[in-house]
């Protein structure tokens, strides 16, 4: 059985963060280190820990996430247009075509001088929009990580203030889920604001 952010304790959650033990996504998991990695392998937990993390953000950091998919609209405009010129490229290394230069034109793209090595200079600048496209997915790579304040971030401690700041609400430090330490982490942080209002007035 794999955790969900439903049911990720949030000190395993910051564990995997932390040591990328994406093991630890198993309710339960081996202690055999082959049969670990197998795992891992067969239940895809990288992608389901990608997954989760992306999740975690969309809820932690409004704006970051907003950031997020306004670089995969990006990303995904630009692969596009990658894609497009390669295949109409591609079309064109068995000869001239009309329909397959005006897509390359489209995008800005024209073969100039001699045939062939016009062509070849066309797939040479188009490298460059390939890295452009690295480039957006490293950023969003960035945006998706999980990080703390720069320090080393101990849950432990982040817990007790949390229980401390809301007296109210009961939970055992191993079994808040990541789900419910986000929300009570805002409850937290929107007391904190009211306070201050009314301390202000």
């Amino acid at each position: 059985m794999i955790h969900t952010i439903e049911t990720l304790p949030i000190v395993t959650f910051v564990k995997i963060a932390e040591t990328n033990e994406i093991q630890r996504l198993l309710k339960y998991y081996p202690s055999n280190k082959h049969l670990v990695r197998f795992v891992v392998w067969a239940f895809k937990l990288e992608d389901k820990w990608r997954k989760l993390c992306e999740e975690y953000n969309k809820h932690e950091d409004s704006k970051k996430s907003k950031k997020v998919q306004s670089l995969k609209e990006k990303l995904s405009k630009e692969q596009g247009k990658y894609y497009a010129i390669i295949a109409a490229l591609e079309v064109l290394k068995y000869g001239s075509d009309s329909e397959m230069l005006e897509i390359i034109k489209g995008y800005g793209y024209k073969i100039k001088g001699e045939y062939w090595s016009g062509l070849e200079t066309v797939y040479k600048q188009v490298s460059n929009l390939n890295n452009k496209i690295k480039g957006i997915e490293d950023e969003i790579k960035k945006y998706s990580e999980i990080k703390g304040d720069g320090k080393d971030v101990n849950i432990r401690e982040v817990l007790t203030n949390l229980s401390v700041g809301l007296p109210e609400v009961h939970f055992k430090n191993n079994e808040l889920t990541t789900i419910d330490y986000i929300f009570y982490r805002k409850a937290l942080t929107k007391k904190i604001k009211d306070n201050n209002k009314l301390n202000k007035k």
